[in-house]
């Protein structure tokens, strides 16, 4: 993901804050995945340490906002996972209120790899959704996960074939769109009360604190560059 697609998305998001007649929204990826991770090329281009902490920590702001209008939406999401879901894709699945998913995608959160922290209050929904065993074992030690297995732990609310994946999505989103808004609204207020909502605003506040400490760090920056060089030697693009 580029710093664009985080700012296109956050207008993604605004829009359904300030537009009543939205009634339910679905997210799902561009050609083969549905996040195919953070976009490394902009690794040692600044012209100088100012200029690189001041972009990093505009972008830093950009993620903290589209994060918290995630955890505030008032509508529905539906998250549809059409392939690999990688860093901030696959946190914040977590934030959905439905995750449909193709058999084959893989969810994986390198944040070790790249000397980065927890992101997209993941700290909190890993734990919670998947158990303290499997958030450590890929918040930690950045295993990934397959859909199946995240379907039986309870991330993945429905598994579809790859052709019924959008189109399930969108019977689902109309299905939802015709039932009493009021009814929906009220559970929803119910399952993501005040106090848990506050809760995840605070935990995404402190993670987007710590992770611009670590995106501006040295070993960050030797992390980064040691995987860029990595993935060039194999000819694959800058993204994990």
């Amino acid at each position: 993901m580029t710093p664009e697609s985080y700012a296109e998305w956050k207008q993604v998001m605004e829009l359904v804050h300030t537009t009543p007649a939205i009634r339910v929204l679905i997210i799902t990826g561009s050609g083969r995945a549905y996040s195919a991770g953070q976009d490394l090329s902009l690794v040692n281009k600044y012209a100088s340490k100012k200029e690189e902490q001041k972009n990093i920590f505009r972008r830093n702001e950009v993620t903290r906002n589209l994060t918290r209008l995630l955890i505030t939406s008032p509508v529905p999401m539906i998250a549809a996972v059409n392939g690999p879901a990688i860093g901030y894709g696959c946190t914040t699945l977590a934030l959905f209120d439905l995750v449909i998913s193709v058999e084959s995608a893989v969810f994986r959160t390198p944040f070790a790899e790249l000397a980065f922290c927890a992101e997209g209050c993941s700290s909190v929904t890993f734990s919670r959704i998947l158990g303290p065993s499997v958030a450590n074992d890929m918040i930690l030690f950045g295993r990934t996960v397959g859909a199946k297995e995240m379907y039986q732990r309870g991330f993945i609310s429905r598994l579809v074939k790859p052709e019924d994946l959008v189109s399930q999505a969108i019977s689902i989103a109309k299905e939802l769109a015709g039932c009493s808004q009021e009814a929906i609204r009220v559970s929803r207020s119910l399952i993501r009360s005040p106090e848990f909502v506050n809760e995840l605003v605070r935990v995404n506040d402190k993670e987007m604190d710590e992770l611009y400490k670590r995106m501006i760090s040295d070993d960050a920056k030797q992390a980064i560059a040691k995987l860029f060089a990595k993935l060039q030697a194999k000819g694959a693009k800058s993204k994990i």
